[in-house]
């Protein structure tokens, strides 16, 4: 009787087809094929097929039996980043109001590598605000993960009431009449034309068409 002998371990080896070792929030599987043998059987619940699917980080080893009945095994290790990034939002301007005399609001998202907002103000890390609303930024990491960030904007433009109040009650400049007293109201500041001044009260001495421009806080 011939006896021969039969005892070469088959060579184990997997094929990762994803490229990647690394689970995210782009990459939320790896794709892996073994080869090398006959039958095949991986650890961590992926079954018995060369070719399985890893969705967990850890470390993977699969067991290559030839028809032989030899065995040999290969292992690749997955690891995981889902951490989500940080969402900022900087105000530039300093006020979260807009007025007549602050019609724009500057903000900048920070902690991330790309930006969305919301109400169609782009793309980009910067943006202007000038309308009133609540507005978001969609901020994602170099690893797909997202995270968000909110800022509300109120609006402020509401006008003054101007009036004049004509203290004399009268209209007209003479001989006996050579000056005419009147008072601005509705607003924080005032400006009157033909070289009045500021000061809401004022002194008229000739005639013509005076206005006065009356500014409230907004602006």
């Amino acid at each position: 009787i011939t006896i021969t002998e039969d005892k070469v371990a088959p060579v184990a080896s997997i094929n990762n087809t994803t490229g990647t070792t690394q689970l995210n929030c782009n990459t939320t599987s790896i794709n892996v094929t073994a080869t090398g043998g006959g039958t095949y059987s991986w650890n961590g619940g992926l079954g018995n097929n060369a070719s399985a699917t890893i969705t967990a980080a850890g470390t993977y080893t699969v067991t290559v039996t030839g028809a032989n009945g030899c065995t040999s095994t290969a292992s690749i290790v997955i690891t995981s980043n889902t951490t989500t990034p940080t969402a900022g939002i900087t105000n530039l301007t300093g006020s979260t109001v807009i007025t007549c005399s602050v019609p724009v609001i500057n903000v900048l998202a920070t902690g991330g590598t790309s930006y969305s907002w919301s109400g169609g103000l782009g793309n980009i890390d910067s943006a202007a605000i000038t309308t009133a609303g609540t507005y978001t930024v969609t901020v994602r990491g170099a690893n797909g993960c997202a995270s968000t960030a909110s800022i509300t904007v109120t609006s402020n433009t509401t006008t003054q009431s101007a009036a004049i109040t004509n203290n004399t009650g009268a209209t007209e400049l003479n001989c006996t009449r050579t000056s005419i007293s009147v008072t601005a109201t509705g607003g924080g500041t005032y400006a009157w034309d033909n070289g009045l001044g500021s000061n809401p009260n004022q002194t008229i001495t000739a005639p013509g068409v005076y206005v006065v421009t009356v500014t409230g806080s907004n602006g």
